[in-house]
């Protein structure tokens, strides 16, 4: 059972629900997008602090997002189900699966590739886009929870969860979680800048706005 703790800033809270999210389909490829992106656009829905995007794909077998560019921004991928087939310019190939974190610096530039690495079976993962600095280009695979320097921190919690935090958006892949009487389920996020009380099982995606966090405690 993880516990966050965080400081007490202004006392607003935000519902996402799953059915509310935007959608595009193109090629093979279903995703749901929490924030505006592309063709869809509202002034109330832009970011979350650095977390700017927020996006659940769903890639069906021999299908994926061909080569095309990005520069100042992080990019952490989640895959739920699948198998996810990463390959940049510098020539780097990863193959990343459930319970595992790609993290990809984009910096000064960087082009890549993403693809379901499977001929079979359909690719599920979650995708947040956060705003970064300039600098090298990098690429890594990681296990929750992980840092975005200067941005703040992904995490991921199975299993029971009671969690008490602040300046944060929840996000529900898997299960059902109550936050003050409110029921979440998979695709439904809520976006908060007060404390209280998440309680609930199953997965559920945390990004926590800021620069210094607490790490979560294991009971």
């Amino acid at each position: 059972m993880a516990i966050f703790r965080r400081r007490r800033p202004a006392n607003t809270l935000k519902l996402l629900s799953a059915g509310d999210r935007f959608e595009t389909v193109v090629d093979g490829i279903a995703t749901r997008h929490l924030f505006s992106a592309g063709a869809h656009y509202d002034p109330e829905r832009i970011a979350f602090g650095a977390l700017t995007g927020l996006d659940e794909h769903a890639v069906q077998p021999g299908a994926g997002f061909d080569w095309h560019a990005h520069r100042g921004v992080e990019i952490v991928s989640w895959v739920l189900d699948g198998t996810l087939r990463h390959e940049d310019d510098a020539g780097r190939v990863e193959l990343v699966g459930p319970d595992e974190l790609l993290h990809q610096s984009t910096g000064s530039g960087v082009r890549h590739r993403e693809w379901n690495a499977s001929d079979s079976e359909p690719l599920r993962f979650v995708q947040l886009t956060v705003l970064g600095a300039s600098g090298e280009p990098r690429c890594s695979r990681a296990t929750p929870p992980l840092l975005v320097p200067g941005a703040g921190l992904v995490d991921v919690l199975t299993g029971k969860t009671e969690l008490e935090l602040s300046s944060a958006l929840l996000y529900v892949t898997r299960g059902s979680f109550n936050v003050t009487g409110m029921v979440l389920g998979p695709g439904d996020a809520v976006q908060l800048n007060k404390t209280l009380q998440v309680s609930g099982g199953g997965e559920l995606l945390v990004w926590t706005a800021g620069h210094h966090h607490d790490e979560p405690k294991e009971n």
